[in-house]
């Protein structure tokens, strides 16, 4: 790997941390300020199939497919009395890992793959939440900083065991 590659590789590693803390430290207005606004967030439907047909995620149906309009909706939401699944506030550590630049343009556009395991707990409930997969993102490079432009969550369960999914991925 040449030296330039590894920088931009470390860009976007500390990119992904600091929006892991953010969404850990539940400032949902920061995080949501490093969103570009054509953005898609999608988490697609684990499904089994025989054999090694890809993709092993539906194409049709989603646990969340979200625009920024929708997205921000849901932001906000989180800071009313309405957003019961999040009485008390979950805890939640993110783990970012195996981070790869696949595609890159200075100062224009991004891809990057990484692996993202989220802990949580709740209130005084000895049960926590494993939720584990890989995140497929497109960056756009706009006033000078980069911004989320989409985001493809491919989990790895195909029954997501938790009693809700009103956190961020």
């Amino acid at each position: 790997m040449k030296v330039e590659e590894m920088l931009v590789k470390c860009e976007f590693e500390q990119w992904l941390y600091d929006e892991a803390q953010l969404l850990d430290d539940i400032e949902f207005d920061e995080w949501f300020d490093l969103m570009h606004s054509s953005l898609c967030y999608q988490m697609p439907v684990r499904v089994n199939k025989d054999g090694v047909e890809r993709p092993d995620y539906s194409t049709k149906m989603f646990t969340f497919n979200d625009d920024i309009e929708l997205l921000k909706l849901r932001v906000d939401r989180l800071k009313t009395d309405y957003a019961w699944a999040e009485i008390p506030p979950s805890r939640t550590r993110r783990f970012v890992s195996n981070v790869r630049v696949k595609d890159f343009v200075e100062g224009e556009k991004a891809v990057v793959k990484s692996y993202l395991l989220i802990y949580r707990s709740r209130s005084t409930d000895i049960q926590h939440d494993l939720i584990s997969g890989e995140r497929n993102d497109e960056f756009i490079f706009e006033d000078g900083k980069w911004k989320l432009a989409k985001r493809i969550f491919i989990v790895d369960q195909t029954t997501i065991n938790t009693r809700n999914l009103a956190i961020f991925v």
